[in-house]
């Protein structure tokens, strides 16, 4: 890669002339151009050859198809459905939801496989809003539906019915058991059934073969509306952009904003988080936890290899897959003075002694529900002076934003300014900021943003940056309500070119972030407390070593025991 590719005009016998008339042409096909390149293509093939094939078996013969049916027991693998844990929650989301937009039919697909290459996916997981409205987790319902659908009760008030549409699985009973590598049970081991999904959720599950007639009724300009949350599935887009124009509910582009208020407000349906919801998350904070224990574990022996960022991500990652579903969200890894990018995830460069590491991650649990904490820590477990100095200041960022969330009457967008505003007099206090505090903190000002130019949290939830798409009145300007649960991450990040900042502190990047809850009693109090402060982190790593990697597992299963 990157060698100059030489022009060999000679072997396709162009003239000069013929050069020339290319080269003039620029992005535009000269006639000459044109009449070559039909010449070159003329002898291409247009068919693949027949009978090629790989190198699997070729399923067939009589022997095989004789012995293949039969004398199989039932499969010590598959265990007995359970109700899952979070299908009441589901059914009041399914409800709000409902409610919400009373009268249509809502398509909420649970999304579809993404291939990558030749016969092998990206591993799926489910949409987060099917996941939000069925209680369902994991990677068990790819090419699936819940379909809301409209109702009228007795007394004449509008109610909704929901059912998932799904591929069934192929058990043994089934032919296609062995031959059919996405569905069936030779290929991808014992998956629920219809009615093991109908125990797990207590919603009616009917074939995706039913998908399509189930859209039509009733649709129509006099009659029912469709909507569906689009971008998870390519398949049901396309199926329901087909079934609303054959209807008479316009085409794709006359649906765009009726589509987009559906995923609004599926978004605003997880602002408040239930009471199990709010414990999956702590489940996940805790998880996430010991994932940065076990990095601590490694560092020491991170600090001697030639990607040591890539050995620190490949622990964290080790440590979700084993706790959880896996990362919440693509891990940052960063050392030094890729710190200060704020996505960086190329994680492969050595780690330096005297620099610091940030490591921003999460684990998602199987139920999908996540965590997300950044911690800032010195490769060789001592911060430098200039070190401390920018650390304290983030750390300063994230006090104050936690003490105005608990001011009467807060909204959640307070905690970003006093994020900032105490941002901005650490910089003044620095010596970093140009002009004066009150000047960077007018309107028109904003000098500080330089050096901290994201928001400071999110929502947390299902998604790590969860409901998204939710009004402002609802989210940034929403007063802080229980069962609000976020992360707060104030950062300082000086390039190591930044003029503008003295030279002992560029090239320092620091992040701190934790994962707070709005509780019943209305204060705001973080879920995730663990070396918070320059000297709890310094205690933090001094406490761990090597040998502690492997004993965290069992320490682990000891207490869930």
């Amino acid at each position: 890669m990157g060698e100059r590719a030489e022009s060999r005009s000679g072997e396709v016998g162009e003239t000069n002339k013929d050069v020339q008339e290319i080269k003039a042409a620029g992005e535009a096909y000269a006639p000459a151009t044109l009449r070559r390149l039909r010449e070159a293509s003329s002898s291409n093939d247009v068919e693949p050859e027949p009978g090629r094939r790989g190198g699997g078996l070729r399923l067939e013969g009589r022997g095989f198809e004789d012995i293949i049916f039969s004398h199989w027991g039932p499969n010590p693998n598959k265990k007995p459905a359970e109700r899952s844990p979070l299908a009441d929650d589901a059914a009041k989301h399914c409800a709000e939801l409902a409610a919400k937009l009373p009268g249509e039919r809502l398509v909420i697909p649970a999304g579809a496989v993404r291939h990558r290459t030749w016969d092998t996916d990206f591993p799926f997981r489910t949409g987060t809003a099917f996941a939000h409205m069925t209680g369902l987790g994991r990677d068990l319902e790819a090419d699936a539906a819940l379909v809301i659908d409209p109702t009228v009760n007795a007394d004449g008030t509008v109610g909704h019915h929901a059912a998932i549409f799904l591929e069934p699985a192929i058990d043994r009973t089934n032919p296609r058991f062995f031959s059919d590598s996405k569905h069936g049970e030779f290929w991808v081991g014992p998956r629920p059934l219809p009615a093991d999904f109908h125990v797990m959720t207590g919603l009616d599950i009917r074939d995706m073969t039913e998908f399509e007639n189930a859209l039509r009724q009733g649709a129509g300009p006099d009659g029912i509306r469709i909507r569906v949350l689009r971008g998870y599935d390519p398949r049901i887009d396309a199926l329901v952009d087909r079934v609303r124009e054959e209807t008479g509910l316009g085409d794709a582009a006359a649906n765009r904003g009726l589509d987009a208020v559906l995923e609004q407000s599926s978004d605003e349906c997880r602002i408040i988080k239930t009471p199990r919801e709010i414990n999956e998350i702590k489940r996940a904070v805790a998880a996430t936890e010991r994932g940065f224990d076990r990095v601590a574990d490694v560092l020491p022996i991170a600090r001697k290899v030639k990607r040591g960022e890539r050995l620190l991500e490949a622990t964290f990652t080790h440590s979700c897959r084993y706790e959880g579903n896996g990362i919440a969200f693509g891990t940052n890894a960063a050392s030094g003075p890729r710190a200060t990018i704020l996505d960086y995830h190329a994680n492969d460069h050595a780690l330096k002694d005297g620099d610091l590491f940030l490591l921003d991650a999460g684990v998602e649990l199987d139920s999908l529900y996540a965590a997300d904490i950044t911690r800032t820590m010195p490769v060789n477990g001592r911060f430098t002076e200039p070190q401390r100095e920018i650390y304290q200041a983030v750390l300063d960022a994230s006090n104050a934003a936690i003490a105005a969330a608990n001011k009467p009457g807060a909204v959640y967008h307070d905690m970003l300014a006093a994020a900032l505003e105490s941002t901005a007099r650490s910089l003044a206090k620095l010596g970093i900021l140009p002009v004066s505090v009150e000047e960077a903190l007018r309107p028109d000002g904003h000098q500080h943003y330089r050096w901290l130019y994201h928001g400071t949290g999110h929502h947390l939830g299902i998604d790590v940056h969860d409901a998204y798409r939710s009004r402002n009145e609802l989210y940034a300007d929403a007063p802080l309500r229980p069962g609000m649960v976020f992360t707060l991450e104030p950062g300082l990040y000086f390039d190591a070119a930044d003029e503008l900042v003295p030279e002992r502190y560029r090239g320092i990047g620091v992040r701190i972030e934790d994962d707070l809850l709005v509780g019943e009693d209305g204060v705001t109090r973080l879920l995730s407390t663990f070396a918070r402060t320059p000297d709890e982190v310094e205690a933090w790593l001094a406490a761990h070593r090597p040998e502690d990697y492997l004993a965290s597992f069992l320490e682990h299963e000891a207490e869930c025991a």
